[in-house]
This record gives C-alpha cells, structure tokens and sequence, in this order.
C-alpha cells in the first residue's frame, strides 16, 4: 500500500476513465490537488515531488491507451475532430 499520499488525490489518480478520457483536465486537477496538499502541510516537498511526477506518469499512461485505442479501431465510428470525440487527441 502506498503511504504519504492524500487519500483523495491516490482516488482521483486512479480514476483510470477520466484520465483516458481527459488526460489533460486530469492532470490540471491532480497537481492542482497535489499543490493545495502541500500548501496545508499534509505532504513535504519530497512527497509533493512524487505527487507531480506520478501526475505526469498517468498523463503518458492515458495519451499511450488513447493512442493505442485508436490504432486498434475503438474510436472508428468517432473519428477524431467529430463532435463528442474532441478528448481523443489535443494539440
């Protein structure tokens, strides 16, 4: 089990479907609750460290399966740019 981390960042990054679906907001959201942690001294900037890393971590794992997704053809009747598709893949 891991330890030192909040309980609900470890419940919000492993969220594995918002991520794979807006890895980006995600991202934006977990360091934001990493920062806020740290800001309340619940976590030392060693664990604020790894906080941040494991965000940027999740972030490849989710833009990876999306990726990975698409090339199987799970996103063939949602091309990207389509209406309800825009998560698929940002710039």
């Amino acid at each position: 089990m891991i330890t030192g981390f909040p309980l609900a960042w470890l419940a919000e990054l492993n969220d594995r479907f918002s991520l794979v679906t807006d890895p980006y907001g995600r991202v934006a959201a977990l360091n934001e609750m990493a920062y806020a942690a740290h800001r309340r001294q619940e976590v030392d900037d060693s664990v604020l460290g790894d906080m941040l890393e494991l965000v940027e971590a999740a972030k490849l794992w989710a833009l990876i399966e999306q990726e990975e997704a698409s090339a199987i053809g799970i996103f063939d009747d949602h091309p990207v740019g389509a209406p309800g598709a825009k998560w698929l893949r940002q710039t």
